[in-house]
């Protein structure tokens, strides 16, 4: 990201030296936080500094990417009854409901495990009737990423006591990343899930008295999906001036989230465009200087192409 926005300099830095007075305003946004969830530029958006159309400069390897799907992270909490373990025969055997019997108690990870196999049904049913045109099949994943079970709801929405298996856990709560395709929407998505947690829990007697509970934004995160057309003007551009460098890139989906999410949530079009290089997250993270070079002319004459000149 480092050399992606290097580029975006170089290009401003070029245009300036060359003279050319644009028709239109450029902005450079140099921004924190995309990796724990874009707060950076979820700020920018919200003080209002927009545009009618942006690059973001993710290492695309000289590709255009002009659609990525949305993220959500999600928190299910499935609720159970608490007892000590050594009555646990109460629970899972039959007895006779005498006076005086032990009230059962209801595992609440053991009903998480029911509503996780639920939810791999429900994820592949997803994969299979949902897809974009941009991206490889499948990409609209549903992955349990945490787990926290046992006795007690905090305030924090977490079981306040998970060190003593001696007792039967009444709380189970499954934090999911929750991948969206370009072409869904936010409500869309709720909805059908929220549908099937409603679905799930009539299944069982408990569950349809004691009804899990969905928490969305998780943390704050949300991505908004990006979807923009494939012969839009800038697109267009960024294809054209890519071509004019000596290869013609592919136009495909990104398959992650991105900061252009935010930018796409306030109703503005781009692309992501951006360098080579490789050892993404390690030690040995590198951009290629050359991709580099080549990335800041491409920026440049599509700035010059989408602002115009005076």
């Amino acid at each position: 990201m480092k050399g992606g926005l290097a580029a975006c300099v170089a290009a401003a830095n070029a245009i300036r030296i060359a003279g050319v007075q644009l028709n239109g305003r450029l902005s450079i946004h140099a921004v924190v936080d995309e990796e724990a969830g874009g707060f950076g530029a979820m700020d920018a958006v919200a003080k209002g500094h927009l545009a009618k159309g942006y690059i973001v400069a993710e290492p695309t390897w000289g590709n255009v990417l002009p659609a990525a799907g949305g993220l959500e992270w999600v928190r299910v909490t499935i609720h159970g009854r608490t007892a000590h373990a050594g009555w646990r025969f109460n629970e899972v055997w039959p007895q006779h409901d005498t006076p005086g019997r032990l009230t059962p108690g209801v595992n609440a990870i053991e009903l998480a495990t029911r509503f996780l196999v639920a939810l791999r049904e429900f994820e592949s049913a997803r994969c299979r009737a949902k897809s974009h045109p941009l991206l490889p099949p499948g990409l609209n994943t549903i992955n349990p990423g945490v787990i926290h079970g046992g006795a007690g709801l905090g305030a924090d929405g977490l079981p306040m006591l998970r060190t003593n298996p001696a007792i039967i856990p009444d709380t189970a709560v499954i934090d999911l990343d929750f991948k969206f395709l370009p072409n869904e929407t936010q409500a869309d998505v709720r909805r059908e899930f929220e549908e099937f947690v409603y679905n799930f829990a009539q299944m069982d007697p408990w569950t349809r008295e004691h009804l899990p509970t969905v928490k969305w934004e998780l943390a704050g995160l949300y991505f908004p999906p990006m979807n923009t057309p494939v012969d839009h003007p800038l697109v267009k551009s960024v294809v054209a001036r890519k071509t004019e460098q000596g290869r013609a890139p592919e136009i495909r989906g990104f398959e992650a989230v991105a900061d252009s999410a935010h930018y796409a949530g306030a109703n503005i079009d781009g692309v992501i465009f951006g360098p080579d290089g490789d050892g993404l997250h390690g030690d040995d993270e590198y951009v290629d200087v050359e991709s580099l070079i080549e990335t800041a002319k491409v920026i440049a004459a599509t700035t010059i192409d989408w602002c115009g000149v005076r």
